[in-house]
């Protein structure tokens, strides 16, 4: 069939994809837009599509048998890149496979390596534990060495010196037993001496010391059995010190029971003892806080005493008692004094003496009620609390003094106009009693 010529108002879907193809413009979209676009592209190029006419083919069946020439040619030709690109991906392939040969290959000799260096670690290993059992060994055995041969020099030592104190005792004591012989003879001289001499007074005087020569606790009796000696006078200056529960002062305690202490002349473990001996009640709970040697140290025992029962860490309430403490309304000034002493002993536990009573005068001016009691012992300036007290009294005393002084004669005013009454009298009379 014959080719014919069209205007391009005329043209087909097809054709206008077809010569926009040719164009090399886009091919989508509506048949309008492709008339729009093939026109652009018309009058791009200087032509007018108005006017210009389009061949279109007439022959369906050849058109059919060009598209299947080229459709057969792209065939072929996509074939044939295709056994290219299969041979190349086959040739990649072999050579990835002989690579992960060799991979494997390594990867076997990388174990074999690592089960060597595996067996030579324990090796190694086992090597050192040997060695640092050996080296164990031999320095526990030279400690050991070195341990027995100290301990062996440090108890020869040891029983050197307890023999050398042992020895220094026993001549101690045979010092002191010849002391006492000699002592002991010269007494007996004398007394014969004076036996002797007394003999030629008559035999009344003789009896009479015989009498006491022979009585239980005499000169004669003590010098001749030391033991009787050593306890009369231990019986002489016994005393008992006083028991502690708890609920007392331990303050007051613990002087009390240093006093008999010194009066008995003990030692720190016999005070130790004594003080262990005199707990009671609730007191004697703080033995099963302490140790066998904390409990024959008599340092350690009175501090743990102390902590339990003291009051040495109550010192800032003690302080601020002091501070605020006035006298009372119906307190005398015995009271008073006797509570400011205290109040400072307990503040001031380890303050000196003289710094004590200062403190203790001041607090007690500064806590009088009396204005003029406190303006006279300030002039009086007292060194002492017994002092400050003394004067206190004094000036009450002559105060009160004047004050009845005073009233008398206001009295014998009101009797001479009539304005006092019998019960005014009466009072007046019996103070003045």
């Amino acid at each position: 069939m014959a080719s014919r010529q069209v205007f391009l108002k005329d043209l087909k879907v097809a054709d206008l994809k077809r010569e926009l193809e040719e164009q090399e413009c886009e091919t989508t979209g509506k048949k309008a837009d492709l008339q729009n676009r093939l026109k652009e592209a018309l009058e791009t190029e200087g032509e007018n599509p108005d006017i210009l006419l389009f061949e279109i083919a007439g022959d369906i069946n050849s058109a059919l048998q060009s598209l299947k020439g080229s459709l057969e040619q792209k065939l072929i030709e996509n074939g044939s890149n295709l056994e290219q690109k299969f041979e190349e991906t086959s040739g990649n392939l072999r050579g990835m496979e002989q690579n992960l040969r060799g991979m494997e290959q390594r990867l076997v000799e990388n174990s074999d390596n690592l089960r060597g260096m595996e067996q030579k670690l324990v090796e190694n290993s086992t090597k050192m534990e040997q060695k640092l059992i050996e080296n164990m060994d031999q320095k526990l055995l030279e400690n050991y060495t070195t341990l027995e041969k100290k301990i062996t020099e440090n108890s020869s030592c040891l029983q050197k010196q307890i023999g050398e104190y042992v020895n220094g005792k026993f001549e101690e004591m045979e010092n002191k037993l010849v002391t006492v012989e000699e002592e002991f003879q010269n007494k007996f001289l004398e007394v014969e001496r004076k036996i002797a001499t007394l003999s030629l007074g008559g035999g009344e005087q003789q009896r009479m010391i015989n009498t006491n020569l022979k009585s239980p606790g005499s000169d004669i009796d003590r010098l001749s059995n030391p033991e009787l000696s050593s306890r009369t006078e231990i019986s002489r200056i016994r005393m008992k010190p006083p028991q502690f529960d708890g609920k007392s002062s331990w303050v007051n305690y613990l002087r009390q029971f240093e006093a008999a202490a010194r009066a008995n002349g003990w030692s720190l473990a016999e005070k130790a003892t004594a003080l262990t001996l005199a707990l009671r009640g609730d007191a004697t709970d703080i033995l099963q806080t302490l140790s066998l040697e904390e409990q024959d140290d008599y340092h350690q025992l009175v501090k743990h005493l102390e902590m339990r029962y003291g009051q040495s860490h109550l010192e800032h309430v003690y302080h601020s008692q002091l501070k605020n403490r006035y006298q009372k309304s119906n307190e005398s000034l015995q009271e008073f004094e006797a509570d400011i002493a205290r109040l400072v002993r307990l503040a001031y536990s380890s303050t000196p003496e003289n710094v004590m009573e200062r403190l203790a005068v001041q607090a007690f001016l500064d806590g009088l009620r009396d204005t003029e009691t406190r303006q006279a012992l300030t002039l009086a300036r007292p060194s002492k609390l017994v002092d400050a007290l003394a004067r206190a009294l004094e000036f009450e005393a002559a105060k009160e003094s004047c004050r009845r002084q005073a009233t008398i004669p206001k009295m014998e005013e009101d009797l001479e106009e009539g304005t006092c009454n019998e019960a005014e009298i009466r009072r007046v009379a019996k103070e003045r009693r």
